[in-house]
């Protein structure tokens, strides 16, 4: 049910605004009911409060005995009615609305990052792009929630009063007043909303720009002070931001040149309405209690018309956004093209001249070269910098090569379903506030406590947590914070142990130990990935047999020596 409900925003596999309410049409047109009875009923008793008046005192003036037989009470129950809808209409449309967004947001995500997923080029071009990504998604929100459900208002509101204005006083004073409402209400606001688009798009390049200025020099700030060369790129930061916030002025003010304008158009419709509606009171066509009941509607009506000139980017933000999204998410036909296939047991990984480079990177994997089959460990060295944890990057799937090739059984590395087939213990770790057990079984969900021991003796932990007052149940704190670095590298690699991977990537997971203990993991590991490949960075000594594995130094020629067992 929700796979269908995301799917719906999708049309020919692209997203558009004009779709995005089509995830959840029951809860928008709920939100929208409960929207149009509360301005109905905020308007209703504005201008029926004036007419009550007006007219009870007239009638008071002309006789007493008008006075008393004039029904006060059919009005004043109406009033109160409108009253109450207006209170309980703001509320629940409140609750209706941001139900309705925040389910948006729901099929918004589940359905993109799938897509996403979908190909291993989308995925790594989303992975340096995450943090456009959410706000992308966010900015989606004002679509119906700022332009769609207010201008629905504000339209049926204006249908409402013209056709009470042609029952009070003539289809001429209907006329009369439709033409400023109508531009106050849809050519301004569209006109706004268009204009805005481009703005959107530049600011949203400035916004990005002002980002990388302030964080770029920020990986290198103690460098920067050492050489006293912080200043300029302080100084190119605040000329990045002054041209941001310079933006947002001239949107401000754009903004409020809108508004300006449809108050304008409203101030002509209230001329209007007095000339004409003098006229038709003159002619005894209409009454001075109506004419005072429809210039109030007006009064109440320029809420919901302003709102729209004050939310003119809205249309233009949404838009930009949606642009930007489906520039990142592969076609329909790309997506069937890219059916991964399923993965054999025997495997023949091989890298030829394999170049890769992180963005941003000076530095990275340079003609790389190894050729592995199952029982293999690939041991990659070299100084810091030199492109390790580029390498593992790569063979993760989170990063696509520069040139060269990567080959599984003669077939393109991405082409095969690696789904849950590979293990990496990347540099950052994944140690949650939860108990041991709870952060072993991440790695495999029902796995049994003797399996849990057996893999915490793998890695030499099994004496540490049998020391432990509350054993398996030990709490490890947020990030790991009650255990010692090392001993949180080993858990999360015990719990990477707890089932076989065909392909297992592991960053330093030797760092910290003793001899002793190298010996105990590497041991573990190499009976564990007998059947699979194994590939460490690693700055340690080896302490494979050499038999067993394959050398690759990052720091000097690249070198393809393959020994197998």
């Amino acid at each position: 049910m929700k796979t269908r409900l995301a799917d719906a925003l999708w049309q020919n596999g692209r997203l558009s605004l004009r779709h995005l309410l089509d995830s959840r049409r029951e809860a928008w047109v709920l939100a929208w009911l409960l929207g149009m009875a509360t301005a109905i009923a905020t308007i209703g008793l504005l201008a029926l409060s004036g007419w009550f008046i007006t007219a009870a005192g007239l009638a008071g003036m002309v006789s007493l005995g008008s006075a008393f037989t004039f029904n006060y009470f059919g009005p004043a129950a109406i009033i109160r009615l409108f009253a109450i809808v207006r209170t309980a209409g703001r509320y629940g449309e409140r609750l209706a609305s941001h139900n309705a967004v925040l389910a948006l947001l729901a099929d918004l995500r589940s359905s993109l990052f799938a897509r996403l997923a979908a190909t291993p080029s989308a995925q790594t071009a989303s992975m340096r792009q995450m943090h456009r990504l959410t706000s992308d998604i966010d900015l989606l929100n004002a679509w119906p929630l700022s332009v769609v459900l207010p201008w629905l208002w504000a339209v049926v509101m204006l249908l409402v009063i013209v056709l009470v204005a042609a029952l009070a006083g003539g289809v001429g004073l209907a006329l009369w007043i439709l033409l400023p409402l109508l531009l106050a209400t849809a050519v301004l606001p569209s006109w706004a909303g268009r204009h805005g688009q481009a703005w959107a798009n530049h600011q949203t390049e400035e916004a990005e720009q002002r980002r990388l200025a302030l964080l770029r020099p920020l990986s290198a700030l103690t460098a920067l002070l050492q050489w006293r060369q912080w200043g300029r790129f302080e100084a190119d930061f605040r000329r990045q931001d002054a041209r941001y916030v310079s933006g947002l002025l001239q949107q401000q003010q754009m903004s409020g040149a809108v508004v300006l304008a449809q108050q304008l158009c409203l101030v002509v419709a209230w001329g209007i309405l007095l000339w004409q509606g003098g006229l038709a009171v003159s002619a005894h066509n209409m009454s001075v209690a109506m004419l005072l009941a429809l210039l109030l509607a007006l009064f109440g009506f320029s809420e919901l018309v302003l709102v729209l000139g004050m939310q003119m980017t809205a249309y233009g933000l949404s838009k930009a956004a949606c642009t930007r999204l489906n520039a990142l998410v592969p076609h329909e036909t790309e997506i069937a093209n890219t059916v991964p296939m399923q993965l054999p047991q025997a495997l023949h990984l091989q890298a030829h001249h394999l170049s890769a480079r992180l963005p941003g990177a000076l530095n990275g994997v340079e003609q790389v070269d190894f050729d592995l089959e199952n029982g293999d460990i690939l041991v990659v060295t070299g100084p810091s910098g030199a492109g390790k944890s580029t390498l593992l990057s790569v063979l993760a799937g989170e990063l696509e090569p520069l040139s060269g090739s990567l080959m599984v059984n003669q077939q393109p590395y991405a082409h095969w379903d690696w789904q849950g087939k590979i293990a990496y213990l990347a540099q950052q770790l994944d140690i949650f506030d939860l108990t041991l057990s709870q952060n072993l079984r991440l790695g495999k969900h029902d796995a049994t406590e003797e399996e849990l021991w057996s893999v915490l003796v793998q890695v030499g932990l099994a004496d540490w947590a049998q020391a432990q007052p509350l054993g398996l149940e030990t709490p490890l704190g947020e990030y790991g914070s009650a255990v010692s670095g090392g001993q949180a590298r080993r858990i999360a690699l015990a719990r990477l142990l707890l089932k076989p991977y065909p392909l297992m990537l592991l960053d330093e997971p030797f760092a910290g130990l003793d001899a002793a203990t190298i010996g105990l993991v590497a041991s573990a590991l190499e009976s564990h990935q007998q059947h699979g490949i194994l590939v460490v960075v690693s700055h340690q000594v080896s302490p494979w047999q050499k038999s067993k594995q394959v050398n690759i130094d990052l720091a000097h020629v690249n070198f393809n020596e393959t020994i197998h067992s």
